[in-house]
């Protein structure tokens, strides 16, 4: 699926580059989502070294309710992904490519009042997109929790956390871990429990 966002500019509007999601490349080449995920962290490490701007990373919701990530991805950063895959992935790939951008051309506002309901319909994409990374900021893996609490993240029992989740209300959610594949994520509120009941035990 490809975004495409409008901004106001003296004279009209311009628009940002198309970019492919990191599901779309999936599906094109025929690798597991999690195996393009994988790459898109090895690229983005070779982008910081060299001091180019990474690949960004947005969320989305899947059939089962669950959120996790995935990456959006320019034609160049695209390129540059697909050199390590096939001839015949990458010219599924390009020829995608090539789908967007015709696309594109012939969905650009002919009017400034279609380009005004086109930017509003944008500007709302963006605050809703907003709001789902805002909601997703509050689930954390237990290793992320522990890393910016500065404790061990072999001290926390996922069962005791699964537990306080349903038991409270709040989802288990799944995110992937190139490290160790899927991985569940819990609430802010649900380690904030879970903390204040070790400290508990410990005075007791």
């Amino acid at each position: 699926m490809e975004t495409k966002e409008l901004t106001l500019f003296e004279g009209g509007f311009e628009s940002t580059p198309v970019t492919m999601s990191s599901q779309e490349i999936a599906s094109l080449t025929g690798k597991r989502h999690d195996h393009v995920l994988r790459d898109c962290d090895e690229l983005n490490e070779s982008y910081e070294s060299l001091g180019l701007p990474k690949i960004g990373e947005s969320t989305y919701k899947a059939e089962n309710g669950h959120t996790y990530r995935e990456y959006r991805l320019t034609r160049m950063q695209c390129f540059d992904l697909m050199t390590g895959y096939s001839r015949e992935l990458r010219i599924k790939v390009n020829r995608r490519w090539e789908e967007l951008e015709k696309k594109e051309r012939t969905e650009l506002p002919t009017s400034f009042a279609d380009a005004l309901q086109l930017a509003a319909d944008q500007q709302r994409k963006i605050e809703q997109q907003q709001k789902r990374l805002d909601e997703a900021a509050q689930w954390y893996s237990i290793k992320r929790w522990a890393k910016e609490h500065g404790t061990d993240w072999r001290a926390y029992r996922w069962g005791v956390l699964k537990a306080l989740s349903y038991e409270h209300g709040y989802r288990v959610d799944k995110t992937f871990d190139k490290n160790y594949g899927e991985v569940n994520l819990y609430h802010r509120r649900v380690f904030e429990m879970y903390e204040n009941g070790r400290k508990w035990r410990q005075l007791h």
